[in-house]
């Protein structure tokens, strides 16, 4: 038999791999092709822009099927007309609003990565105030001296072109040190460390201690890009997001990557720094990474409007994408993983609580109540249905959705043990927690006062375990409902019954009206979300997509329709005869009740000193206590202080939400004051939306370290239904030379200086 050459034999197998391999790549499906998309920077490489940076190295972009190209930024592009003309994707820049020639430019909000900006003024030594800069050589951008918080600034306090000279940024920091300029534009993550590094003496202004605000490293794009390309655009704004984490965790290898790869411009030690001033930049304790602050924008429209910068017929308008969608969509654009999530899943079944209304409940099958409303609004946006599961009770729901027979509860709160199975969507309803109890019970100031009496809440409900969290002892007794928890208030087997002020007062309405009062308002508020399991994380991304395009007057429509209801009420004959049965024994009662009445007169004395709305002393014993504090000064020369606050923009409130959302307003307000003074001071409502706090003892320093602080939790509050707002204070020391009506002139007006300052600000 013929045996070939090995030589031979091996050229046979090499050509029969090659067809092998050639034949599979014929059959083979080409792996898709990614997106090519462009990213125009509004500066060079550097730390500002790590998170682009490392999407793109680590392949956050490419597996989202995209190409990213990063632009750096070079002398005379305009990045908006860039982004406006579609010649490029995506664009930053350092606000959150763009405005060119008086006019706002229809661009789409993404993502904000710096919450507050760190675009400063930097100045020679002997300029120490913005008033110092009058008359002054002062370098910046064109954009930067017309519509940034710079411009709020130098309007504020009349610094104008008529007084001051003002010339375009040369962005050679050597015309400030040899005093070409006095002042310039600087960010704080560049020119401060060079200035540093060559031992240059200046000081700092920076618009934000004025109440001035804005944000940076702003991502946008157009609304074309938006509507036409929305799971693009989506993708970019979740791989962007990706690499940012990224390079927070890992500062020395994203400087590495910049330096070694992208631009030694700036040296490493410098990097270094801009990584430390970058994360105060972004409020990482505040906003999760990329999150958008809408007030902020709002704020800085309304301060441009103020000072004439820009028309007042310029009006925001659609800048959110998640807004632009709602607006342009009838339903939310799920990416491929979710939809293809659903497309398996056929049906969304969903657990409730079946007796808690006017929130929800299940009446004759079928799921009705605020809830109830909501939920259709979502589930009119889903693919798929959302299926209702009857239990009996709340408890029987927890279980069913621990267990795996439920997807998800439509009204849940999120507490650390039902985090162990369960993820939860941002809260979309938030109401106060009060106690109910009979008419002969008195007002409870603090509920470790009756915490050893027996008090009701519904077995399973989240308000229960953080009591017990916050109140270890505290006399919880499990009820089944709401109505059972009430009836047993009303026979005397409960002291007490907890929940929500909603749920009571409609409950209290419709069954015990006359029998039953809300005695208590306690700190904890219910914060309400779309619980899901959490073996199936999909859903909670899909939810809060969903919650996203909720608008605030979907929520009001839907409160108001189940919350706003009349009843007739008819005569009650037996009620009647109970009335007279009581007078009878009243009457028998009465030399006891004269017994009583010492003790009883002393704790309406307490009531007469107390607003009826927020708890907090009234206008007749702050008058009491600022009296005698006067005394004690002038005897013992004391220090004291008086802080009064005021809600900025509450008439808004009022009238964008009506006077009901606005008493719960103050309440919520008047919380946070008595939650965040010493135990010393004395917390009163001095009128309408103004508080007053009277401080014993206490230096000027700390009265305004005090009133920062106040003012820093009010502006980082969610307010239920309004959201975030601010407030504005005034600061006075008491002293023996002047007069009580002399020193509330004075705290007065600081506070009218805070106010004209922009306001979310404390004068002192």
């Amino acid at each position: 038999m013929y045996n070939p050459p090995a030589q031979h034999r091996l050229r046979s197998r090499f050509l029969c791999c090659l067809s092998l391999i050639v034949f599979s790549l014929l059959l083979s499906e080409p792996s898709p092709a990614l997106e090519r998309v462009s990213l125009q920077l509004d500066w060079k490489f550097q730390f500002e822009f790590a998170g682009f940076i490392m999407a793109k190295e680590k392949g956050y972009y490419e597996h989202a099927g995209l190409d990213v190209e990063l632009l750096e930024y070079q002398a005379g592009i305009d990045t908006v007309e860039k982004i406006l003309s579609r010649q490029n994707n995506y664009g930053i820049h350092n606000s959150s609003v763009v405005i060119h020639d008086g006019e706002l430019q229809p661009v789409i909000l993404l993502a904000t990565y710096y919450q507050q900006s760190p675009l400063i003024f930097v100045t020679s030594k002997e300029i120490k105030t913005p008033k110092d800069m009058i008359g002054k050589t002062i370098m910046g951008t064109t954009d930067e001296l017309k519509y940034s918080s710079l411009a709020l600034m130098l309007d504020h306090f009349f610094i104008t072109r008529s007084n001051t000279n003002f010339v375009e940024h040369s962005f050679n920091i050597d015309d400030f040190i040899n005093k070409k300029v006095d002042v310039m534009s600087a960010f704080r993550t560049n020119q401060l460390f060079e200035l540093d590094q060559l031992g240059i003496e200046y000081n700092i202004i920076d618009p934000a201690d004025f109440g001035f605000f804005m944000s940076a490293v702003n991502l946008f794009t157009s609304q074309e890009e938006a509507l036409q390309h929305p799971e693009r655009t989506r993708k970019f704004i979740d791989a962007s997001n990706k690499g940012w984490a990224y390079a927070l965790e890992n500062p020395r290898e994203t400087i590495a990557t910049i330096y070694n790869k992208y631009s030694q411009r700036k040296s490493v030690p410098a990097l270094m720094h801009e990584v430390a001033i970058t994360k105060k930049m972004m409020l990482l304790d505040f906003f999760k990474i990329g999150e958008i602050n809408t007030d902020l924008s709002v704020r800085a429209i309304k301060q441009l409007h103020h000072s004439g910068l820009l028309p007042l017929n310029q009006k925001l308008g659609t800048f959110l994408f998640d807004d632009l969608l709602a607006n342009n969509s009838q339903n939310v654009i799920f990416n491929e993983k979710q939809q293809l999530f659903l497309h398996h899943k056929k049906t969304i079944k969903m657990c409730t609580d079946p007796s808690w209304m006017p929130f929800e409940s299940i009446q004759q099958g079928k799921h009705i109540g605020i809830a109830a409303d909501l939920i259709r609004t979502l589930s009119s946006q889903l693919p798929i249905p959302i299926t209702l599961v009857n239990t009996p009770s709340w408890q029987s729901s927890l279980e069913k959705v621990k267990n795996g027979h439920c997807d998800i509860l439509s009204l849940a709160s999120a507490t650390p043990d039902r985090s162990a199975y369960l993820d939860f969507t941002k809260p979309y309803l938030s109401f106060p927690v009060v106690i109910a109890t009979t008419y002969d019970k008195f007002f409870i100031s603090e509920i470790e006062d009756v915490k050893n009496e027996k008090l009701g809440v519904v077995r399973g409900y989240a308000i229960a375990e953080t009591l017990k969290r916050n109140i270890p002892d505290i006399n919880l007794i499990e009820v089944e409902s709401i109505d059972d928890g009430l009836k047993r208030v009303e026979s005397g087997e409960l002291y007490g019954y907890i929940d929500n002020i909603v749920t009571i007062a409609a409950a209290v309405q419709r069954d015990f009206s006359g029998m039953l009062k809300i005695s208590a308002r306690l700190d904890e508020d219910v914060k309400l979300s779309i619980a899901t399991r959490k073996d199936e994380p999909e859903l909670q991304e899909i939810f809060q997509k969903l919650i996203t395009t909720l608008q605030p007057e979907d929520i009001q429509s839907a409160y108001n329709k189940w919350v706003s209801v009349k009843q007739e009420v008819s005569f009650d004959y037996a009620l009647m005869w109970k009335v007279l049965a009581g007078l009878f024994i009243i009457s028998f009662g009465f030399i006891y009740h004269n017994y009583q009445l010492r003790s009883l007169n002393q704790k309406l004395k307490t009531l007469s000193n107390t607003d009826k709305l927020t708890g907090l002393y009234n206008r007749v014993k702050i008058d009491e206590v600022l009296v005698r504090q006067k005394a004690e000064v002038d005897r013992y020369e004391t220090e004291a202080a008086i802080i009064l606050l005021d809600i900025d923009l509450f008439k808004h409130v009022n009238d964008t939400f009506g006077h009901v959302v606005g008493d719960m307003v103050l309440v919520e307000f008047a919380n946070i004051i008595k939650s965040n003074v010493r135990a010393t001071d004395y917390v009163g409502r001095w009128g309408g939306e103004e508080f007053i706090i009277i401080c014993p003892n206490i230096t000027q320093r700390a009265a305004q370290l005090l009133t920062n602080k106040l003012l820093e939790k009010v502006r980082h509050y969610s307010f239920h239904i309004v959201g975030s707002l601010t407030a504005s204070a005034g600061v006075a020391s008491f002293s023996a030379s002047r007069s009580i009506k002399e020193t509330l002139c004075d705290v007065d007006e600081a506070l009218y200086q805070a106010k004209e300052a922009g306001r979310d600000k404390a004068v002192w």
